[in-house]
């Protein structure tokens, strides 16, 4: 798996949730995705030119064990252009579709020579007066199509408690979608703080890498109170 240097988060607000501030500060290796009605319109189309270089740079074919470079072609240099581009309009769309909830949308780049890997992030505050399940639920603990019980997994995080879940569903489809969802509640005098990463794919072979980079993604996801 490749890292790349990028982590620009230009152009991405913090987001204000019930008296609390979040905002993601990405380790190298992720893009924060700018979204229409969470950040500065006029920052998005400076965020979309630096992603595209950024994305093509992440799907350049890099030497293999023996330290060979693959030579491209005109067409084949031409066609990753296009999917830079094409991934960073993909990234802009989901991100624009998750903005009503305050959702933020991130991107893993260079994982196993695959485009942008998008994980969903969200951030939640409840009432520790009225204890409910909404973390293991927004998990994916429960409800859906199973193919097999969920594995859940209890973390040891030093600022809260931690839960990973991975689980496989089937769609109308017959598909099988694995997802792996990282979640963190942080106890509060007056809140109960959430937070959840979630990420799906039919491609099992991602899996493995996607559980190592989620749990070095949620300590970046950085909330502070910002109401008395």
């Amino acid at each position: 798996m490749t890292t790349q240097s990028s982590n620009t988060s230009r152009g991405v607000d913090d987001v204000e949730i019930s008296g609390w501030t979040w905002r993601i500060e990405p380790p190298v290796g992720w893009l924060v995705v700018p979204a229409t009605g969470l950040d500065d319109p006029d920052e998005i189309p400076g965020w979309e030119q630096e992603a595209t270089v950024v994305v093509r740079e992440s799907v350049e074919p890099r030497p293999d064990e023996s330290g060979e470079t693959v030579e491209l072609d005109d067409a084949e240099r031409a066609e990753l252009d296009q999917l830079a581009a094409d991934s960073v309009v993909n990234l802009r769309a989901f991100a624009d579709g998750m903005a009503p909830g305050g959702n933020r949308v991130v991107s893993a780049l260079g994982v196993m020579g695959n485009g942008p890997v998008p994980v969903l992030v969200a951030v939640g505050v409840s009432d520790p007066a009225d204890p409910d399940d909404g973390l293991m639920d927004a998990l994916g603990a429960t409800g859906g199509n199973l193919a097999a019980p969920p594995n859940v997994e209890h973390l040891d995080l030093p600022d809260g408690d931690g839960v990973r879940v991975v689980r496989l569903d089937i769609d109308e489809a017959g598909t099988g979608w694995m997802s792996v969802a990282v979640g963190r509640r942080v106890e509060h005098h007056d809140a109960v703080v959430d937070t959840v990463l979630v990420w799906r794919t039919v491609d099992l072979f991602l899996v493995a890498a996607m559980v190592e980079l989620l749990d070095q993604l949620l300590p970046a996801v950085q909330i502070t109170r910002s109401a008395p």
